[in-house]
């Protein structure tokens, strides 16, 4: 297959833009060597697909649901998987990491791993990456209302989960 001039420019994009790559897949799959794995899947596959891509202006956003989807794919092949060792790296754990002591970063990210798939993925795109409603539901490709009721139900659960700890 030969890409023209174009789709080799947003090819170089992802490499322009490997950071924020690697902290969506690293937040998702919760360890370095898979996050290295999926970004190279998901490089792989963009490859294999950018003919299909109707607007170089969607590359970024259609990169990151390709990106996503494989990140799915790992977790329904490694369910409740989330090293603490790696997980603890995440999110710059520790005094001043979000005003969290360590000990509580590792209960909260253990209960988060503990979540079912739609609701886990949320909290990482909420509050791992701080990304709004609307670019959630754009990614996931769901209404913005379904993104915000699945963090209801994933803020519920981890209530529950955390003896009502989370949030007071």
């Amino acid at each position: 297959m030969e890409l023209n001039q174009d789709q080799l420019a947003l090819i170089g994009l992802l490499l322009e833009r490997k950071q924020m790559y690697y902290r969506l897949a690293y937040s998702l799959v919760g360890n370095e060597a898979d996050a290295l794995d999926a970004i190279a899947q998901m490089t792989l596959q963009v490859v294999e697909k950018i003919h299909t891509l109707r607007s170089n202006d969607a590359f970024i956003a259609w990169s990151k649901k390709i990106l996503v989807n494989v990140c799915r794919e790992y977790w329904r092949r490694n369910p409740k998987t989330l090293p603490l060792d790696e997980a603890l790296g995440a999110g710059g754990v520790g005094e001043g990491a979000g005003g969290l002591a360590p000990e509580d970063e590792i209960v909260i990210r253990q209960s988060v791993a503990r979540l079912p798939e739609i609701h886990r993925e949320v909290v990482y795109l909420r509050f791992y990456l701080d990304y709004e409603y609307k670019d959630i539901a754009q990614l996931l490709d769901v209404p913005e209302g379904t993104v915000k009721s699945r963090l209801n139900r994933a803020l519920e659960s981890l209530r529950e989960q955390m003896g009502g700890a989370l949030y007071g």
